[in-house]
């Protein structure tokens, strides 16, 4: 089975995420020559071009539509006119992998010719460096070999998490925007740390350790919230309060990923 590396991969859109798409799969060694990038900002492309020694096309280049992977980093509306201006030039054993949040499978799969596997990945920011959790969901028609290929690429970005089609706009609190919500929690920790007499950028890493570390317990271990928190008895916060806002974050994210959602696809 041909690998990864060994794949023509295709990037639409490159911004945030379109960035971190190409950071990480260079990072993999995988071969600049076989990547090709379009965005409709010809600056951007430019930059990524100038950056990273990847081949910049338009969306009307073979290398789009002959493109064994072909991921959308563009944003949701863009996303189904670039499967619109496309479909007539994809073919059967294609995969198209969509990052764009609010689409789902039903909206993708019929813009795409019979054959053609469609995945959809929420990714998350701290895929930049390898940390990221992406949730991913994959249509009918894509097949095992097509699986591993996209496997291959999100395991460069982080942990992979199956769910189904109807979870993923839960996906956009769980994953894509909670990074936003813990921040300030971080940024918090660090202002304190300054305050006691830190030097900011060490501040910054205690901050940033607790977190790391209060992480690995929660992954490694199999204690309960309650006898993690008995771990350190000093209570700082209103715990409830606290665990109150962070459901409502993600619900609200939810939320509005479902009004985006009936917009696009009513």
């Amino acid at each position: 089975m041909t690998g990864l590396r060994d794949s023509r991969v295709a990037l639409v859109g490159a911004g945030n995420i379109g960035r971190i798409l190409v950071q990480r799969l260079l990072a993999t060694d995988f071969p600049g020559a076989r990547l090709a990038i379009c965005d409709a900002d010809p600056v951007r492309a430019a930059d990524l071009t100038a950056r990273f020694g990847v081949r910049s096309v338009d969306l009307e280049d073979e290398a789009i539509s002959a493109a064994d992977l072909l991921l959308l980093a563009t944003p949701p509306k863009a996303t189904l006119e670039v499967l619109g201006r496309l479909a007539d030039r994809l073919r059967s054993g294609q995969t198209v992998v969509s990052f764009a949040a609010a689409l789902p499978l039903r909206s993708l799969e019929p813009l795409v010719p019979s054959g053609v596997g469609v995945v959809r990945v929420m990714p998350n920011a701290p895929s930049l460096v390898g940390e990221g959790m992406n949730l991913v969901v994959h249509g009918a028609s894509v097949t095992p070999e097509a699986l591993s290929l996209v496997e291959e690429l999100l395991n460069a970005l982080g942990e992979i998490v199956e769910v189904g089609d109807e979870q993923m706009n839960w996906g956009v609190g769980l994953s894509g925007a909670s990074m936003r919500s813990l921040l300030p929690v971080l940024e918090g920790m660090t202002r304190a740390g300054i305050e006691a007499g830190l030097r900011p950028e060490t501040a910054r890493r205690v901050a940033a350790q607790v977190m790391l570390g209060t992480a690995a317990l929660a992954q490694q271990t199999d204690l309960s919230f309650e006898q993690l928190k008995a771990l350190t008895p000093m209570r700082t916060v209103d715990e409830d309060m606290v665990t109150r806002i962070f459901r409502e974050a993600v619900v609200t994210a939810k939320d509005k990923t479902d009004e985006l959602e009936h917009k696009l696809t009513a």
